[in-house]
């Protein structure tokens, strides 16, 4: 017997959209309808549960282009999240990709792909800063770069090849690492806490002779990868109280080298770097010697 048929057929009579509730809603009405000890109390009933009715094609319309693509995006965060506990990039993985279920790995690639695509055909309406985060969370959701060969997954996903993606994540990364210094990132605003303890910390890329200055958060060692990732050595780090503390080290820095300041486009945050000729100081002691 159809679910409709249940429903009284003089309530079904005047009000025909009765027939659209689910079984879960119609459960409900049938039991407010006999619960109701008057004419006028039923009346108040069916008239609820067909304005409910009525409105039903309204809220469950289907979606299409990019409100379709956008909705699937916010459904696999949130399975990522209740499933596994990940509270999103630039956040670290709540374990390494080595030891991670087939189920996280999964899960994680399907996001990976959804992003993939939102990056490549809704271009138009994200904006360029909101373009460059989802590349670089679909790559961070394929480990890269941890595994190298994410970049190659991405590009499987939009039939492309690595190579031809090459400029766009190079681009993407030195961008979205400037937005997290700056937190204008239109998706990562707020992740920073500014009364939370931030590391300053000194990279050296021996091949290219330079030093690197640069602040992230204690809860992540993102940024770090990046760098190691891309030939250099983390020489130094040292841990502020807050936010203000690590910039106001940063810039002590930079001033106590503005001798061998220099900048180059091939290390991400290229402005902050100097050669490595000058005399390296420890962090600590450069704090304890009051930034002198």
């Amino acid at each position: 017997m159809a679910w409709h048929d249940r429903i009284p057929a003089n309530a079904i009579s005047k009000y025909p959209q009765l027939r659209r509730l689910t079984k879960a809603e119609g459960e409900k009405y049938l039991l407010e309808r006999r619960a109701a000890w008057t004419s006028y109390e039923r009346s108040k009933v069916d008239q609820h549960f067909a304005d409910i009715a009525r409105l039903k094609p309204l809220r469950s319309r289907r979606r299409y282009g990019s409100d379709l693509r956008s909705a699937e995006e916010r459904r696999l965060r949130r399975q990522l999240k209740h499933r596994h506990g990940w509270q999103g990039f630039p956040w670290d993985h709540p374990c390494r990709w080595y030891a991670r279920s087939a189920q996280f790995t999964a899960d994680l690639q399907e996001f990976a792909q959804a992003l993939a695509i939102r990056w490549l055909v809704d271009r138009r309406e994200l904006g360029q800063r909101e373009r460059d985060h989802l590349l670089m969370e679909a790559l961070d959701a394929l480990d890269w770069p941890e595994r190298p060969d994410g970049v190659e997954k991405f590009a499987g996903y939009l039939k492309s090849y690595p190579f031809h993606l090459k400029d766009a994540i190079d681009g993407a990364l030195e961008r979205h690492d400037d937005m997290l210094d700056n937190e204008s990132c239109p998706r990562c605003c707020g992740v920073r806490d500014d009364g939370a303890p931030h590391r300053v910390y000194i990279a050296h890329y021996y091949g290219l002779g330079l030093y690197k200055v640069g602040v992230t958060t204690m809860g992540s060692d993102r940024r770090l990868t990046t760098h190691e990732s891309a030939g250099a050595m983390i020489v130094d780090t040292f841990t502020t109280g807050d936010y203000q503390e690590a910039l106001t080290l940063e810039r002590a820095v930079l001033d106590a080298v503005s001798d061998w300041r220099t900048s180059t486009p091939l290390i991400s945050g290229g402005g902050e770097v100097w050669k490595d000729k000058a005399r390296l100081i420890r962090l600590a002691d450069f704090v304890e010697r009051g930034m002198k």
